[in-house]
């Protein structure tokens, strides 16, 4: 039998109830992985952004040694 005969026999564990409820778990606990690494990836961008607006501000102001009086 050849591997896409076999597919609809493979699949139709994913209709019975074990299947479904196994499923949900997984897009749950997918769902729930995403959250935490979004809002890691949000305080880094936050954290970028502040960096990269006092970057510009120092620019902006002129070489360091000149606010320093060096």
């Amino acid at each position: 039998m050849s591997d896409l005969a076999a597919l609809p026999l493979q699949l139709e564990a994913l209709g019975t109830l074990p299947g479904i409820l196994t499923t949900l778990v997984v897009v749950a606990v997918v769902i729930l992985v995403a959250r935490v690494l979004l809002s890691i990836a949000w305080r880094v961008v936050i954290v970028a952004a502040v960096i990269a607006a006092i970057l510009w501000v120092l620019g902006l102001l002129g070489p360091l040694s000149d606010l320093l009086g060096i």
